[in-house]
């Protein structure tokens, strides 16, 4: 079951902070977005925060529990994410690592590459290291949505 969060949010913030890793920056969006839930069985097995920005969605943050990756939760939740903006905006926008695997999921579920965020994790309070590379840059990319 796809839904929307609202209330308190505490609850998802050790899940959240599996994607992103600094609490500082979470705290960046985390109230300032719409928080998404995909639930199978009571069981929450994606998370995510959008925010809006005129005709532009930035997807901020999606994760799945670490034993859950794999079955198709983050694609399915993008799915459910495209379907709940269509005619609201024009674009979804995410950024990821630019040595990390998740690069391989946004190209999978159909976004392309559209820009570099320049030392964006060098303003993270500790180095933020993915499959053995110290993370630098963020890898932007977009879908538009229809």
């Amino acid at each position: 079951m796809f839904m929307k969060i609202t209330g308190d949010r505490s609850g998802y913030l050790s899940l959240l902070l599996e994607a992103d890793e600094d609490e500082a920056m979470l705290g960046r969006y985390l109230d300032s977005g719409t928080m998404y839930a995909l639930t199978e069985d009571g069981v929450t097995v994606c998370i995510a925060i959008v925010v809006m920005r005129g005709q532009e969605a930035e997807l901020m943050n999606i994760a799945v529990p670490s034993c859950l990756r794999g079955r198709g939760h983050g694609s399915n939740m993008l799915s459910c994410i495209i379907h709940e903006l269509s005619g609201r905006c024009t674009r979804l926008i995410v950024g990821t690592g630019d040595a990390s695997p998740a690069r391989r999921f946004y190209e999978k579920n159909g976004f392309r590459r559209c820009g570099i965020r320049k030392g964006f994790f060098l303003q993270y309070d500790h180095p933020v290291v993915e499959d053995g590379r110290r993370l630098v840059d963020m890898v932007m990319y977009s879908k538009d949505i229809h």
